[in-house]
């Protein structure tokens, strides 16, 4: 019988020539990553290498291309119909087949690492955020977006808590910078990382700021 992880791979494979027309990346998927994008871009300069791992076809590092135009950027997915249409649309990037919890890309080699909704598809997760730590560049950052555990439980799907990420994060190697929710309850976003202590802290928002909470549960 298919794991979880392989029945998810053949649904995303068969969404993917029709995946960039679907309603949900106007109306969910891409103000999510617009947020995401906004929260990463700080006033001390722009992420060289840029890693987005559940990449799908592309469309978060399209947008960070528009961004960041002097960035590499490289996509990570399991499905390989995503990745073959991600190359089709935008042929910038360095798009690669490949699970979070064992990713094709070197050590510390990535300054900024992205998840826009594809962490509780990861089967692994602890696992998964030992690897992303592997390929952090000291001081760099990884920026996660996904249902939260209110949101997912009313679709049937399994969610961590803020505090659970928190801790899971911490485990990792990731000191938590960030963590926030975004449309009140549906999507939170957690952003850590890595040690270095040469590096100058992130200037992130403060808590309670444009009326979007800090998770505390």
């Amino acid at each position: 019988m298919p794991t979880q992880s392989e029945q998810d791979i053949k649904r995303f494979n068969s969404w993917a020539a029709t995946y960039d027309r679907s309603f949900m990346q106007r109306l969910y998927f891409g103000p999510i990553q617009s947020r995401m994008l906004a929260i990463c871009d700080t006033p001390l300069g722009p992420p060289r290498r840029v890693l987005d791992v559940g990449c799908g076809t592309g469309r978060f590092l399209r947008a960070a291309a528009l961004r960041w135009p002097q960035a590499a950027l490289t996509g990570v997915d399991p499905a390989p119909r995503m990745i073959a249409e991600a190359g089709r649309l935008d042929q910038r990037p360095d798009f690669m087949i490949g699970m979070a919890e064992s990713l094709p890309v070197e050590d510390q080699s990535i300054d900024l690492a992205a998840s826009s909704m594809s962490f509780h598809h990861w089967a692994n997760q602890p696992k998964a955020l030992a690897e992303i730590v592997r390929v952090l560049a000291p001081g760099g950052r990884f920026c996660l977006a996904d249902h939260t555990a209110v949101f997912a439980n009313l679709l049937g799907k399994k969610a961590r808590s803020g505090k659970q990420i928190r801790r899971m994060f911490e485990e990792a190697g990731l000191s938590v910078v960030l963590q926030k929710k975004m449309w009140s309850r549906f999507v939170m976003i957690t952003v850590g990382r890595k040690s270095d202590t040469t590096a100058i802290e992130m200037p992130f928002a403060p808590r309670g700021t444009n009326g979007i909470v800090q998770e505390a549960r």
